[in-house]
């Protein structure tokens, strides 16, 4: 694998992760600084505090098309072996999301990025993990929960369609790394869903 058209399509989904969708969208729509509400993140969740469902429909939709567009740039750039650059592609444009070069590395918890890089990769799998986190989401009123839950299911789903499937085992790697780092982001959260002081919708 030639390593500068990776490196450049690492640094490519960095970059696009990187870009503050929902601090943007508050600060056009609203004129406010997102990180100083709510959560203090910058994710369609803490928008909608701000937005309501408009706000977080527009920053889920914008934050998933970072992780679809990183992977789809990294296997532009790096056609063979196309896997493993989309798998790190998707894995760069999470870590952006999470940590912004442009927003001093304050950023959200990777869920939507995460979930788009994803659907690039093994649509089937984000079709799942929505089914299991979109109603518990709806059932509960905890967007938390639903997250948490949805992003476990993830890797679990991935590995039986690469054992059992032929599908590529650098989407089990992403998808193991990038749920790993998106739990780790909701540490707070699922401290709060114990406790039973998490915020509901």
């Amino acid at each position: 694998m030639d390593v500068v058209p990776l490196a450049t399509a690492l640094l490519a989904g960095y970059l696009l992760g990187a870009i503050p969708s929902g601090y943007l969208v508050a600060l056009f729509l609203a004129h406010r600084d997102v990180r100083a509400q709510g959560s203090g993140k910058t994710g369609a969740t803490n928008v909608r505090r701000l937005l309501g469902w408009r706000g977080f429909f527009l920053v889920l939709f914008l934050d998933a098309l970072k992780g679809v567009a990183a992977v789809v740039l990294a296997r532009w750039l790096v056609p063979e072996p196309d896997t493993w650059a989309a798998a790190l592609g998707g894995l760069a444009a999470v870590t952006g999301h999470t940590w912004p070069v442009f927003l001093r590395f304050r950023g959200g918890r990777g869920v939507a990025p995460g979930g788009g890089a994803m659907f690039a990769m093994l649509p089937e799998v984000m079709l799942l993990s929505t089914l299991v986190g979109a109603p518990t989401v709806l059932l509960s009123r905890y967007v938390s929960l639903g997250s948490v839950l949805g992003t476990l299911v993830v890797p679990l789903v991935t590995l039986v369609l690469v054992v059992f499937f032929d599908r590529p085992w650098p989407y089990f790697l992403y998808a193991v790394l990038a749920s790993a780092l998106i739990l780790r982001k909701h540490k707070d959260n699922i401290e709060r869903l114990i406790s039973g002081t998490e915020r509901r919708i």
